[in-house]
C-alpha cells in the first residue's frame, strides 16, 4: 500500500502545482506606433543604398491611404 499512497500523493502535488502557477498574460495588438517604430527599426538595420532607404522611409512615414470606395467597382442599384 505505501508505493500507492506514494504515488497519489506525488500526482496530487503535481495537480495542485499545476493549478498554482501563474497564467501567462494575454497579448495585446501592437499599436500602429509600435508597428511604425519597428518597421523604421528594421530598415535602419537593413543595409539598404540612400535612395532606396529613403524612398522606403517616407513610405513608412507618409503611407498613402486610398479614398474609401476609390478603388471599388461602381455597382448598379437596379434588378433585372
Amino acid at each position: 500500500m505505501k508505493p500507492l499512497h506514494i504515488l497519489t500523493l506525488a500526482v496530487t502535488a503535481v495537480i495542485l502545482a499545476g493549478c498554482a502557477s501563474q497564467p501567462k498574460p494575454e497579448e495585446r495588438p501592437y499599436t500602429d506606433a509600435e508597428v511604425k517604430q519597428f518597421a523604421l527599426e528594421m530598415l535602419s538595420r537593413s543595409g539598404l543604398p540612400y535612395e532606396d532607404y529613403e524612398k522606403v522611409r517616407n513610405a513608412i512615414l507618409h503611407p498613402k491611404v486610398p479614398s474609401v470606395g476609390k478603388d471599388l467597382p461602381l455597382q448598379r442599384s437596379g434588378r433585372g
